[in-house]
């Protein structure tokens, strides 16, 4: 039995940990729930089937959404249950008296091989795509498109992005066809002319929040 005392948390490291095995017999018992404090991109490709998503940023908010009476679980995709842990000790200023982190976080429930849901359908991250902050997606019509010395500017959807090429006009390293990465042929796909889109083009921006941009083109196949 793992007994959980408000008053014995005062520091991150006196915050519970268990592991993926322990959280899922919790789960089935209905002793807990979980709460997935990551990126929405993060959330919709994948989560704990039955978790509630509240980024670490909303929680204050959100917080009275959680049930009484059982083990809250945050969770995140940390090398070291960072963003977990930060979330369990607000929940714990907020009067939560029961809170946990899992243990190797949403890698080590995948490892485990238990059950994930998902909220995105088939729209997966490219392996292209690498971010070390958090990592939104923008899909939709690209209505603007400018293709310059040192960067270049488009439109998806509701969203302006920026990609930055310094000392050059090809942002190709950041653009990717159906998620694979760019080729010199790919060109007359995208580009009716240099710097031109082609009429009615689509793509999916994956914007990353500590770092570049990735474009990834949908033209008709």
């Amino acid at each position: 039995m793992i007994f959980f005392l408000l008053l014995s948390i005062l520091t991150k490291a006196d915050v519970p940990r268990v592991t993926a095995e322990e959280l899922r017999a919790m789960l089935e018992r209905g002793e807990a729930v979980a709460v997935d404090v990551r990126g929405s991109v993060p959330y919709e490709l994948g989560h704990l089937p039955g978790a509630f998503w509240m980024p670490l940023g909303v929680l204050n908010q959100r917080a009275g959404e959680l049930p009484e009476g059982k083990t809250i679980v945050a969770y995140c995709t940390c090398k070291a249950e960072e963003t977990s842990l930060e979330a369990a000790l607000v929940l714990l200023k907020l009067g939560q008296p029961k809170v946990a982190v899992l243990h190797g976080g949403y890698p080590a429930w995948l490892a485990a091989e238990f059950p994930v849901s998902s909220t995105r359908g088939e729209r997966r991250i490219p392996a292209a795509v690498s971010c070390s902050g958090e990592l939104k997606s923008i899909e939709g019509e690209v209505s603007e498109y400018r293709r310059g010395q040192d960067s270049t500017v488009l439109r998806v959807g509701t969203e302006t992005v920026t990609l930055a090429h310094a000392g050059s006009e090809d942002p190709s390293r950041f653009f990717l066809i159906h998620g694979s990465p760019l080729a010199a042929n790919d060109w007359n796909r995208i580009e009716a002319k240099k710097g031109q889109a082609l009429p009615g083009m689509k793509a999916v921006a994956w914007i990353c929040s500590g770092g570049q941009t990735f474009v990834d083109w949908l033209p008709a196949r």
